[in-house]
């Protein structure tokens, strides 16, 4: 296991407990979260060497990996995915001036939205460190995908748009992938992040049970402020936040099931979820962020 004596966030030295939470995926193991007593930041810790991190993923119960429909939550998960293909490519076209353009997805998985926008005339790569998520992209997607150590080979200033698609909480060497990631941003492009957001009224009502802790494949825990600060400290500003609705339903669903509870729940749950949202604003179960330098280079 790696222990961090150092918030990923501030380089504090200090944290303090926030909560123990189940593996219900892969291992059944208990895993902590702390909170750091100089930001608030929350992180896994300790958490399983990098290298020991890849057997977390194993699991044909871990639905982003695979291209199967297994059960309810399978099917719901690729209803819902195939529904968002055409919003996501929406969204990255209006940010560029010249659609289709260059696109980095990174943390691809099995490659949907990487071949939806290929298909749409985009010139797209993507960067996945699972291997079977790879095999997949290639049979199902005929893409050649490959890992994220390639990002340093990638030429600078390259990509009008780079995305990562709840992928941020689940990578080890945050800085030095945030600098990366920067580096073959265009001076005008746009890095567009989802990431949940423990902040949300269902993360408060599920409590460890909330199905987005996912540790400890989930390294970092954020929050809008997080996000901000992070992001800020590599030259970058978030110019828009934007709620992704649709993430409440599926991590309710999942909670319950974790806490073997009353599915039918789930939907009025993540229902709140939305409204409270709505009322409040930012405080919606998973958060888009599109991310500028600042300024532009």
């Amino acid at each position: 296991m790696d222990t961090l004596n150092h918030c990923p966030l501030c380089q504090g030295t200090h944290h303090r407990p926030f909560r123990t939470c189940q593996d219900h995926t892969v291992s059944g193991k208990s895993f902590d979260i702390v909170e750091c007593e100089r930001c608030g930041f929350r992180f896994t810790n300790p958490r399983p060497d990098p290298d020991d991190l890849g057997q977390y993923y194993e699991s044909e119960d871990y639905t982003p990996h695979q291209d199967t429909s297994q059960g309810l939550i399978d099917t719901l998960y690729r209803w819902v995915r195939l529904y968002t293909l055409r919003s996501k490519r929406r969204l990255i076209t209006s940010l560029v001036s010249a659609p289709p353009s260059r696109l980095l997805d990174f943390g691809c998985g099995t490659g949907a939205f990487l071949a939806h926008c290929r298909s749409h005339g985009w010139e797209a790569c993507g960067l996945e460190p699972d291997a079977g998520a790879q095999e997949v992209a290639a049979a199902t997607h005929g893409l050649t995908v490959e890992p994220p150590e390639r990002i340093y080979d990638l030429p600078p200033d390259h990509f009008d748009v780079i995305t990562l698609w709840h992928v941020l909480e689940h990578v080890p060497q945050l800085s030095d992938t945030i600098t990366e990631l920067r580096r073959t941003l265009a001076p005008t492009g746009t890095l567009v992040v989802a990431v949940p957001n423990c902040a949300s009224l269902d993360a408060q009502y599920y409590g460890a049970d909330w199905a987005a802790y996912d540790v400890p494949r989930h390294l970092y825990h954020f929050r809008p402020p997080d996000v901000h600060r992070l992001f800020d400290h590599f030259g970058m500003t978030v110019t828009d936040i934007r709620p992704m609705r649709l993430d409440a339903f599926y991590v309710s669903l999942l909670s319950e099931q974790a806490r073997d509870g009353w599915l039918l729940r789930a939907p009025v749950m993540a229902a709140l979820s939305v409204l409270w949202n709505a009322a409040h604003g930012h405080r919606s179960s998973a958060q888009l962020y599109l991310i500028r330098d600042d300024p532009p280079r």
